[in-house]
């Protein structure tokens, strides 16, 4: 009976952290649900070896991980499974059910860096005339497609836009990003035109900027899909996602001067380190071009 009820109190403890990540770190669905399944993992590990999470340490953590290792092969999994139970125990050390985190004694392995991929200035042209723009849908697709890639917004942002958001006089669009922080964001005016045309064209009330069916949000499996559509109408065969026109919109202000702390108050990112990845890009297309063009290259 005991076992039952610690059991329970594991569940709720799981379930309780889950939404404190989405409340308080504004983490994404999927990460969510990544996370979820990543401590579920960890307490079935206990579960089969009769120990209480009280009573976990260091040495049962590098059990589970020794497990896990021989099922995983990709580090960045592993990395995230060590992210999700570290941030587990912590939360559960500040709601007083631990006193120590075992994880405090648990190293995280480097992750490897790899540089992500973006489009060339003439695929991104391609992409952008694909969408139909006769039609309400491939007006609104291409109001998308502009923004993602004018503002380079990450997907997460773009889906809880309200009309609202978009300040047509300033050229701004208003971000909630990671951490519930909020951020104002340039956009093109090409982005902005098209914006307004798509929103004179469904002429309604709701104040969702980009709407599916019956008015509502969309959700960001939606704009992966449609992201496909026009990647293949364009026949481009890059294995490109949404967040790639992010990672487009870094390389091509840094390729054109733009310094990178600005790139960096654009993306929101919290730590400049995370913006310099993509100087390595800049610095390749730098070496490319240097080679192609200098006679003693």
């Amino acid at each position: 009976m005991t076992e039952a009820i610690e059991n329970q109190q594991l569940l709720e403890n799981i379930e309780k952290f889950i939404q404190f990540l989405k409340i308080q770190k504004n983490i994404s669905e999927n990460t969510a649900l990544a996370y979820r399944r990543d401590i579920e993992q960890f307490s079935r590990f206990l579960e089969k070896k009769n120990i209480d999470i009280k009573n976990a340490d260091k040495f049962t953590v590098r059990d589970y991980l020794a497990n896990v290792l021989q099922a995983v092969s990709k580090k960045s999994s592993i990395i995230r499974k060590i992210a999700a139970l570290r941030g587990f125990f912590n939360f559960l050390v500040k709601c007083k059910v631990l006193k120590i985190s075992p994880m405090d004694f648990v190293l995280t392995p480097k992750a490897e860096k790899h540089l992500p991929n973006f489009l060339t200035v003439g695929e991104i042209n391609l992409i952008l005339s694909s969408p139909n723009i006769s039609k309400i849908s491939g007006l609104r697709d291409r109001a998308i497609l502009e923004l993602l890639y004018s503002s380079g917004l990450r997907i997460s942002e773009l889906t809880t836009l309200s009309k609202t958001d978009v300040d047509y006089f300033s050229g701004t669009v208003k971000v909630m990003g990671k951490g519930g922080k909020q951020r104002l964001v340039p956009v093109g005016d090409i982005a902005l035109n098209t914006i307004r045309k798509y929103l004179k064209m469904r002429n309604d009330i709701s104040s969702v900027l980009f709407a599916g069916n019956k008015l509502q949000k969309l959700s960001a499996r939606c704009i992966q899909k449609m992201l496909k559509i026009y990647l293949k109408k364009a026949g481009i065969t890059k294995k490109i996602t949404p967040h790639s026109l992010r990672h487009t919109f870094a390389t091509h202000l840094l390729d054109n001067g733009c310094d990178i702390r600005s790139v960096q108050e654009m993306l929101g990112h919290k730590n400049l380190a995370t913006t310099q990845i993509y100087t390595h890009i800049t610095s390749q297309t730098m070496k490319k071009i240097y080679d192609k063009v200098h006679p003693r290259a």
